[in-house]
């Protein structure tokens, strides 16, 4: 199995630590990452409406099954020319946006009138999404370190009609300097992106487990600055799109260890693991949700959902 997984071109590090957590599932995993995935989109709210919007689009030929996790999420099932050519992407109806990324906004669940946070927002689909949850209403804070995924951002969050969000270029670890406090923040991690695969097939061979330790690093202290500016009973939805246990269960562990925390239940993708590698985690970690390629047919992607107490 490990040999079948060199094949595909993972490192032996790599290849041995997916049969370590997954056994004969891990070439199944593999496999379905090798296979491009359904291009999705997601209904902008703001300007139209769901049964309106999919009206038309079917009128051209498109045909679509709905993201059961995002009632505006739909996935391609035939697309006859591509639709990012059509009038309805190109005025801000649709944004184009892979299924597991549409739940960590979901399951936020931000209200209009909020006050929320998008920790590392660009290039700008998550933050749209949650301004489209909010009506546009109340305020959201968005940063992000990267000049020209910024300057993305701008122009998706016009184009979408996006107008209660406030772009930082500024690390969002500098997030208290503000002195807001927050009823919600999204955190949407720096990661390794080892979930990712079918569209950087280099991240095989080319991560090393000093990249897992240095992601993991930045993670623990955002997540440590996003529980400081949360209001007390405030909601924080911390998500990956890596398969590596350091970069999810361990830094969630980490958090109910060292903060006055609770875990959510969240209903989508299967439970986190408990035991990766042998090492026993609270059984509480399994209400944290890990999406599969093999599975969900989407990335592989993490979500957890931490309420301040």
């Amino acid at each position: 199995m490990i040999d079948k997984l060199i094949s595909l071109g993972y490192s032996k590090t790599f290849a041995e630590r997916y049969y370590q957590l997954w056994r004969e599932r891990a070439y199944r995993i593999a496999q379905a990452m090798e296979k491009p995935l359904p291009r999705c989109f997601r209904v902008n709210t703001l300007k139209t409406t769901v049964a309106e919007l999919t009206k038309r689009l079917t009128k051209k030929g498109f045909q679509f099954r709905k993201v059961p996790w995002a009632r505006e999420g739909f996935c391609l099932t035939r697309e006859p020319f591509s639709i990012t050519s059509t009038p309805e992407y190109l005025t801000g109806l649709i944004y184009i946006q892979e299924a597991s990324s549409m739940y960590p906004p979901v399951a936020l669940d931000p209200k209009p009138g909020e006050v929320v946070a998008d920790m590392a927002a660009a290039p700008g689909g998550k933050t749209s999404h949650l301004a489209q949850l909010m009506e546009n209403k109340g305020i959201i804070y968005a940063f992000d370190v990267g000049e020209d995924r910024l300057r993305e951002t701008r122009l998706n969050l016009a184009r979408l009609g996006v107008v209660n969000t406030i772009l930082f270029h500024k690390s969002s670890l500098y997030i208290n300097e503000l002195g807001t406090e927050f009823d919600k923040i999204l955190l949407d991690a720096p990661c390794t992106g080892s979930g990712t695969i079918h569209k950087n097939p280099e991240r095989k061979h080319n991560r090393t487990m000093e990249d897992i330790k240095y992601c993991q690093g930045l993670q623990m202290k955002m997540i440590e600055k996003a529980i400081e500016v949360l209001k007390p009973g405030g909601i924080l939805v911390y998500s990956t799109c890596s398969l590596e246990p350091e970069e999810n269960e361990f830094v969630i562990q980490w958090v109910l260890d060292n903060f006055d925390i609770e875990l959510l239940p969240l209903k989508y993708g299967e439970p986190a693991l408990t035991s990766p590698f042998g090492i026993e985690l609270d059984e509480e970690i399994g209400k944290a949700r890990r999406f599969y390629p093999d599975v969900h047919k989407t990335s592989g992607f993490f979500v957890a959902k931490i309420r301040k107490l």
